[in-house]
């Protein structure tokens, strides 16, 4: 770990880059973070040579949001209550029933099978084997959600489009936020055990600790002098 940052404002991260050693900031090659526009500026503007990929983690679970959205949606239309996990699991995860409750949401429901379908195909980006058959992918999907009725999809698309190259990167680099996604778990539970921070300060210094490997801070005799 870094360094625990106050906020996530994009002035406060803004100052963090600038007061990394340039030749540190030269060295970096990529820069893993979640869709915001704000954050991809920052990091082009400081890390210029740095790659940014859109974190895996968050492009499923902003098109989970979606769909669970578009299946509230319908069922607020129609008055038909949509079951959530068919639509949400992953396809090959669904038990027996589930894969008939969304087949049956298929047929009857079109909309929100519509995003359903973008978001299993997103998973295919993902899961291709290299850069030019998750690019094919993608773009297939993005033309298809474009030409939808739904404007909510619609949207999708655009905003998929718009991060077209950070969510290809990752087969570039082949990285995620999940380590850091652990770190903010870790965390939480040590300010649970904690009861708490009154003190900014400490609870930094405290945080940072925890993350020093255990050799450094009990090494072993033959290394004591």
């Amino acid at each position: 770990m870094l360094a625990i940052l106050p906020d996530d404002r994009v002035k406060t991260l803004e100052r963090f880059l600038q007061r990394l050693p340039v030749e540190v900031r030269q060295r970096i090659v990529g820069v893993c973070i979640d869709l915001k526009d704000s954050w991809r500026r920052v990091v082009q503007r400081q890390l210029p040579r740095a790659t940014v990929v859109a974190d895996r983690f968050h492009v499923m679970q902003d098109a989970n949001r979606r769909v669970d959205e578009a299946r509230v949606l319908e069922q607020q239309v129609t008055g038909l209550k949509l079951p959530r996990w068919p639509l949400l699991k992953n396809e090959e995860d669904l038990s027996e029933r589930q894969a008939w409750q969304l087949a049956e949401i298929r047929k009857r429901h079109k909309n929100p099978a519509h995003f359903h379908w973008v978001k299993e195909q997103l998973r295919d980006v993902y899961r291709a084997t290299d850069r030019t058959e998750a690019a094919e992918i993608l773009d297939r999907l993005i033309f298809n959600a474009e030409q939808a009725a739904d404007a909510a999809l619609v949207q999708w698309s655009r905003t998929l489009r718009d991060w077209r190259e950070e969510i290809l990167a990752y087969h570039q680099l082949g990285v995620t936020n999940g380590y850091t996604e652990g770190v903010h778990t870790k965390i939480k539970l040590l300010k649970r055990l904690s009861y708490g921070f009154r003190n900014r300060e400490i609870y930094v210094r405290k945080m940072l600790i925890a993350f020093v490997p255990l050799a450094l801070l009990f090494p072993p005799p033959h290394l004591l002098t």
